[in-house]
């Protein structure tokens, strides 16, 4: 008996085959050539130009504590993207359920209804997912430098101004921060 059966030479040729086979989708960066070859339906020519799919959540995807708070039927209902799989590692037996598919002791395994009726439109492609990691770290540096900025304020206020003085520019100073995160909510006191 084999105590690897991944390793059986049937299994190992049919991988083989698989992966040198080219995929029929091609990325939007990709060459003229495969382009050209995707929407005829043939292989693409080059590996760099095959389209791929990643396991990134979409820069804008829900929070999970914000699904909570919606039922199994609402959260289906949201964009295709917000669909992708997560590994559930902790559950027995491990699982690749949906993301967003789930309410209060319901869990939809992955791929969901959604998934399968959307297919690629699940995936966030690589090219995407690499301009909103750098608009997050633009983002991120923008706050870093508000916050910064604040936070030096902050101090030549401790240090210049009155008490009664005080409490007026730290509203003004946090107004500032949530303008510079995009948030306008109301300061409560």
């Amino acid at each position: 008996m084999n105590d690897y059966p991944d390793m059986d030479p049937f299994w190992v040729e049919q991988r083989t085959k698989f992966l040198a086979e080219k995929s029929t989708a091609a990325d939007p960066n990709a060459c003229g050539t495969c382009r050209a070859n995707a929407e005829a339906g043939k292989p693409v020519k080059h590996d760099e130009c095959q389209q791929r799919a990643t396991l990134l959540h979409a820069p804008d995807h829900p929070h999970y504590e914000l699904l909570a708070g919606f039922s199994l039927e609402e959260n289906a209902k949201l964009p295709a993207r917000f669909h992708v799989p997560v590994f559930d590692d902790c559950g027995v037996p491990n699982s690749w359920l949906c993301a967003v598919c789930q309410e209060e002791g319901v869990v939809t395994g992955w791929p969901c209804a959604t998934a399968i009726k959307y297919g690629t439109e699940v995936f966030t492609p690589l090219h995407k997912a690499e301009t909103a990691q750098e608009k997050h770290a633009a983002e991120l540096g923008h706050l870093k430098t508000a916050i910064a900025k604040a936070v030096a304020d902050l101090r030549e206020m401790q240090a210049v101004e009155p008490d009664h003085f005080k409490a007026a520019s730290l509203y003004e100073i946090e107004m500032r921060l949530r303008h510079a995160a995009g948030t306008q909510d109301e300061v409560t006191a």
